[in-house]
């Protein structure tokens, strides 16, 4: 569960994430009341006024978790706890169903620890599943420390609690790969509680992630997150991600020097290539056993950082007696100073011959080997940032079709054009409808907003057909299709409407070229199936029939099962394949009430 009422985390809208702490809070009158989309018909949210969940009373929005809407609520004895809710809408998969159930049934397991939230209840209320959870009072967690100056034993009084718990999820066999203040919370007795699990995973388990899929938070993953070495997440993942967040409750800032505007592949080789800035030369209160424990945690390579979360906890609280700690040996200068002192006469040959030995090492061999490391390090991580970058896109297009479910109210002005606008297209109003969504593709072109952008430019290449320019409407469809790669959903959709476009041109052999390429296209073991997440197959379902009206048949039969974002172009294919006109002006009647995003079919087109 993530904080909210003035310190909620959007986790998703990550890449924002490294200066959010610098940046204005949006004004509240901008932000749309998420409390009221719990209940969803097809694929808009409706409004509703709080009410229950399972036993649960609903009385107040707190804000977005990894994997859902959170509620205060009581229960039947009117004890207040915290409700997170996920919706089961038509565009929701599968994988995202499961990952909330499996963070459910993550928590139930860990709830036996003191500084892990507890959970009370889980369970499906209609399409409405919640975990019903223990309430943190004014939602605090310890990213509000950071910065603070807070004495080393107060931190440290945090940093040994955290560690326990995650020893403990560890001997439960659960890796919780998301570790960063903001899933920290702070209880009203000043304790830390670990939270959100959203995107654990068991040891033991299947996988619940497609093979390469990038999981977590970029400023706190660690290397091998990042694509550094085997790129396998271990126990010792979670222990650098813990090591940099207690380096940055420390010092107030990261180890790294990282800033906003390296983006994905320069974090990420930021992370695989630069050592940590000692802490003590942040701040010199900061014992050399602490500053040991936190760099052995934050070591690139695997077989140099801790093995155990265990030693950690043991070398944590022997910083706070003021022990000796098992990663702190004397260092090489206080070796040599006590030889010296010893054997001052060799001293001085065996000094010039390091000299000689260290400036031929740095200055000709490492530079040699370095390059020939980095070279391999570079591909791997910019293919892991290609692959994050994918991900939160289409997280971005995923939320964009339920506006009720804002990510972040840092997007909220674009959220609130862009509702503007789909409203003005729903209404009817083409020409103030593409005025709107001109202006929305201005601000998203500022703020980098790719998937705001790629829905304007959809919405304007669909009025610019509805309007009858349909050499216009080709030109936008296909540099849409071309952008977003013509094997994605979006892409394969927008080049299906290109051919759109030259088919109501009258232009019907290049129309047919495009729907033959999207069929050739397709995967060999792509079979159709009802599932949400199988949508490409539905496309070449209907660039068929546009090539073989034989197929009417089937494809009649198959419409009632389309997911509804389909249903209206579905019908409009019958129509265009109809051979008697009450039948066309039937399927025709179906599409247009049934047409939802593709504001362009209506009943002038010519067959």
């Amino acid at each position: 569960m993530s904080n909210d009422k003035n310190m909620l985390e959007s986790p998703e809208n990550e890449e924002g994430e490294i200066g959010k702490r610098s940046q204005d809070k949006v004004s509240a009158d901008a932000v749309q009341d998420p409390s009221r989309t719990i209940s969803f018909k097809g694929s808009r949210p409706d409004e509703i006024t709080l009410g229950k969940v399972g036993p649960y009373e609903l009385v107040d929005f707190l804000g977005r978790g990894g994997a859902g809407i959170v509620y205060r609520a009581k229960d039947a004895d009117g004890a207040e706890v915290a409700i997170k809710i996920i919706v089961a809408t038509p565009f929701m998969t599968n994988e995202e169903i499961r990952r909330f159930l499996s963070e459910a049934d993550t928590s139930k397991r860990l709830r036996k620890h003191p500084n892990i939230i507890t959970v009370y209840d889980t369970g499906q209320d209609g399409q409405n599943y919640y975990i019903a959870m223990e309430l943190v009072p004014e939602g605090r967690t310890i990213e509000g420390v950071i910065g603070k100056n807070l004495p080393v034993a107060e931190i440290l009084n945090y940093a040994i609690p955290i560690a326990r718990a995650l020893e403990f999820a560890h001997k439960e066999g659960i890796l919780h790969r998301d570790l960063k203040p903001a899933n920290i919370l702070i209880n009203e007795f000043n304790q830390p509680l670990l939270a959100d699990f959203g995107i654990a995973k068991s040891e033991s388990a299947e996988k619940l992630t497609m093979t390469g899929t990038v999981m977590g938070t970029p400023l706190y993953m660690s290397p091998e997150q990042c694509g550094f070495g085997d790129a396998q997440v271990t126990n010792q993942s979670d222990i650098y991600s813990l090591g940099l967040m207690f380096y940055e409750l420390l010092t107030g800032v990261f180890p790294y020097p990282i800033t906003q505007e390296m983006g994905l592949p320069g974090i990420f080789k930021t992370i695989c290539r630069q050592d940590a800035l000692p802490p003590r030369k942040l701040r010199k209160d900061i014992s050399r056993n602490l500053e040991a424990v936190i760099l052995r945690m934050l070591e690139k390579e695997k077989k140099l950082r801790y093995k155990d979360i265990s030693q950690v906890c043991a070398d944590l609280e022997a910083c706070k007696l003021g022990n000796a700690v098992s990663v702190r040996h004397l260092t090489l200068a206080e070796k040599w100073e006590k030889w010296v002192r010893r054997n001052s006469t060799l001293a001085i040959t065996v000094g010039a011959a390091l000299l000689v030995g260290l400036g031929l090492f740095y200055g000709v061999l490492l530079p040699i080997i370095k390059e020939k490391i980095y070279a391999k390090h570079d591909a791997d991580v910019s293919a892991v940032a290609a692959k994050r970058k994918a991900e939160m896109l289409q997280k971005e297009l995923d939320t964009l079709k339920n506006p009720g479910n804002r990510e972040s109210s840092e997007d909220s002005t674009g959220t609130d054009l862009l509702l503007n606008a789909r409203d003005l297209l729903a209404m009817g109003k083409l020409d103030e409808a593409e005025k709107q969504f001109r202006t929305v593709r201005k601000w998203a072109e500022i703020n980098c907003h790719d998937g705001i952008l790629l829905e304007s430019d959809n919405n304007l290449a669909r009025i610019a057909l509805a309007k009858g320019y349909n050499t216009t409407a080709f030109g936008l469809f296909h540099d849409l299709a071309i952008n977003c790669g013509r094997d994605t959903v979006n892409g394969r959709l927008a080049f299906f409407e290109s051919g759109v476009a030259k088919w109501m041109q009258g232009n019907k052999s290049e129309a047919n070229q495009i729907w033959q390429e999207i069929v050739d296209r397709k995967d060999s073991e792509l079979k159709r199936n009802l599932d949400n997440s199988d949508s490409p197959a539905y496309i070449v379902e209907m660039a068929e029939t546009m090539l073989n009206n034989k197929n009417m048949a089937e494809m009649e039969s198959s419409i009632p099962a389309f997911p509804k974002l389909f249903k209206g172009l579905g019908y409009w294919v019958l129509a265009q394949n109809a051979t008697e006109e009450a039948k066309r002006n039937e399927y025709l009647d179906e599409a247009i009430k049934n047409k939802g995003i593709f504001a362009w079919i209506n009943k002038k087109e010519k067959k």
